[in-house]
């Protein structure tokens, strides 16, 4: 057998991830040596004896032979947990497409020095007059005591909640997440958005109090590491929070649930771009745990394992307490305007708003983009005011500047057109400002509330708009797609969506499945106790499947036809996907290199099957904050295969040059 060697990092913390070192592997440990094992090597000028952990093993020595020192032995005292967060990233590194090195980084929570007192409360942590959870439906009661029984059994399944709206999912998993901790196991329960968050924190403290942690990206860095600490040191037995929660140290992990398991949230965008429904997975595996994923609207991917049988389908098909799903009616804007409406309220929607106001009952108007108007733009010369940082125009705001919602450049709208001095430049387009400002004007009396990016800039805003709206301080919740996501209004009856079908154009294959979700969610937040709810959904395209399968509140119908499309096209979760994408901050550098790179890719593809290459093209925004963008697309039916062809570029290095993979699977299960 030929030689093998470690790369080991020492010990774990912030500084020693940085730097690997190579041992070599003795024979007798041959058999025996693990990714994630704590062993002991001679470290430094005088061979002290150090604890250290296995990332990699290779036959290919990374410097001189006869220069490389030996590891001592394995400990037996290796931490657990440490080990599994380190198979954990070499799972990412294998999969994504990054360094290990990025990957430990991910995985690893950052140790910071903080202070051993708490941080001063400064503003009032937000009540919710949310009540007791009524008790379990026949539905929801049968749910658990299956999961009882699979997990007494030692049986770690991957269960698929399919519940609609309002059906209590939550319920569901407080129930799993019970069993589960009366063996003296540990949950991570994941949330799309920090401001489900806050909402999920109140219904888990009335059962779980203070054993819960809590982690969003609002905290800083240490408090965020003092949460994971009191995971670590069993202070808590169930951690709550939006991607990054699904690391913390739990090394009694008995469960993960992953609630609104469609959410684009999960998937990273930054290199390692993970998704963190596939990571969970393999870290359910490693610690031998179960999954829950949980959505109205599951993903393509997700439905298709639970077709197929890998996953364990759970249907939930009422609300309970008798509430039944909003009634849907679809307005044709293109009607209003042929009527003379040329409000962004269709006559529909303001009826409905009017009773609403007049019985008391609360509203909720989506729309999904911020600001005042989309773009500014001249009507002289049709000049488009565009970020100098990016090749997308400026959002008006009604501050009046304008900004990038990519790489936050603002500026002050000009008075005259830059191009042609015109004084005809004004703002096109609508965004939840400029919604909020109709609103206003056309039911002066009532009280609103606007949640988007820009209204939750600071720390603790969040929690203090929701408060507002659930103890009924404000008649109507105006925004962008965080407020439509999970929440749980009682006095809510009516839902408008605006635009329905501006998501419906973006240049992506799930763009249909995007809508859909949005959609179907936003329209769940309407009636959810004993009055009845109604959706109002406005839009320019109602015969689209995508518009029409919520009214009719199929998921069935809509995973059908979305199938048919993605079979015809070869897209997953048909087919495997993966994007390249290329950058640099010079474009002339980036098409040769492109071009070069993709030359490798088909010289590579010619060894497996079926493998089709689009590109290298432009991508859809080439210029993000004087960053130049170009993308390859590879399909095929062979995972293995893209696998190969991005382990091509592991060590890829060019002046001036990045690559990013972005691994779409068929079944990475």
């Amino acid at each position: 057998m030929s030689q093998l060697y470690a790369d080991i990092i020492i010990d774990i913390s912030h500084e020693a991830i940085d730097k690997t070192f190579q041992y070599k592997i003795p024979e007798a440990l041959e058999e025996v040596l693990e990714i994630g094992m704590q062993v002991f090597v001679p470290f430094g000028q005088y061979n002290k004896r150090r604890k250290g952990y296995v990332i990699s093993i290779t036959d290919s020595p990374s410097f001189e032979i006869d220069k490389m020192k030996e590891i001592s032995d394995i400990s037996e005292k290796s931490l657990k947990i440490e080990g599994q967060l380190i198979k954990l990233a070499a799972f990412i590194h294998a999969n994504y497409g990054s360094t290990m090195i990025n990957a430990l980084k991910v995985v690893m929570p950052v140790r910071e020095r903080i202070n051993k007192k708490p941080p001063k409360v400064i503003t009032e942590e937000p009540v919710f007059n949310m009540g007791q959870i009524d008790s379990l439906s026949l539905e929801q009661s049968k749910l658990i005591s299956e999961f009882e029984y699979d997990f007494n059994n030692e049986i770690y399944n991957t269960y698929l909640l399919h519940g609609i709206t309002g059906s209590g999912k939550t319920e569901v998993y407080i129930g799993c997440i019970r069993k589960v901790i009366e063996k003296n196991k540990q949950a991570i329960v994941l949330v799309p958005e920090i401001a489900l968050t806050y909402q999920n924190v109140a219904r888990f403290k009335q059962y779980f109090g203070d054993r819960i942690a809590v982690v969003n990206s609002r905290q800083s860095k240490g408090e965020r590491y003092r949460e994971f600490e009191r995971v670590r040191n069993h202070e808590a037995d169930v951690i709550i929070g939006p991607r990054s929660a699904l690391f913390a140290p739990c090394d009694e992990l008995g469960l993960i649930v992953i609630d609104e398991e469609h959410d684009t949230a999960y998937k990273s965008d930054q290199s390692p771009k993970y998704h963190a429904r596939e990571v969970a997975l393999e870290r359910a595996k490693i610690a031998g745990a179960s999954v829950i994923l949980g959505s109205a609207t599951p993903s393509m991917e997700s439905y298709m394992q639970a077709k197929l049988g890998t996953f364990k389908l759970w249907e939930l098909s009422v609300r309970p307490n008798g509430a039944k799903l909003p009634d849907v009616s679809i307005v044709d804007m293109r009607d209003e305007l042929h009527l003379g409406n040329r409000s962004i309220i269709s006559n529909e929607l303001h009826n409905a708003i009017e009773k609403c106001l007049e019985k008391k009952e609360q509203i909720m108007l989506f729309i999904n983009r911020r600001g005042y108007n989309s773009f500014v733009s001249c009507r002289e010369c049709g000049e488009v005011i565009k970020c100098p940082k990016c090749d997308v125009s400026l959002s008006l705001h009604d501050n009046g500047f304008m900004m990038c919602h990519y790489c936050g450049h603002m500026e002050r709208k000009p008075s005259v057109c830059p191009k042609c001095k015109s004084k005809m430049i004004g703002g096109f387009g609508t965004g939840t400002q400029k919604v909020e400002q109709e609103i206003n004007k056309l039911f002066p009396d009532a009280k609103t509330l606007r949640m988007d990016k820009d209204t939750t800039v600071r720390k603790g805003s969040y929690e203090n708009i929701i408060n507002q709206f659930v103890n009924r301080k404000a008649d109507i919740l105006i925004g962008t797609q965080m407020i439509v996501k999970g929440h749980d209004f009682s006095n809510v009856t009516l839902v408008g969506i605006l635009l329905a079908d501006i998501s419906l154009f973006a240049n992506d294959y799930r763009s249909g499945e995007r809508t859909f979700d949005l959609l179907t969610q936003a329209a769940g937040r309407a009636g959810r106790s004993d009055k009845p709810g109604s959706v109002v959904i406005q839009t320019y395209q109602p015969d689209h499947y995508a518009i029409s399968t919520v009214k009719k509140q199929s998921y069935e119908d809509f995973f059908d036809m979305e199938l048919s499309y993605r079979r015809l096209m070869k897209y997953p979760p048909v087919y495997n996907m993966m994007v390249v994408l290329i950058t640099s901050e010079d474009y002339d550098t980036l098409i040769k290199e492109s071009e070069d790179i993709c030359k490798k890719i088909k010289a590579a593809s010619a060894n497996y099957r079926k493998v089709k290459i689009i590109g290298p093209a432009d991508a859809s925004i080439v210029r993000i904050n004087d960053i130049f963008r170009r993308v390859i697309y590879i399909k095929s039916d062979d995972l293995s295969g893209l696998k190969k062809i991005r382990e091509l570029f592991d060590n890829y290095e060019q002046d001036g040059i990045s690559i990013m993979f972005d691994v779409n699977p068929v079944n990475m299960y």
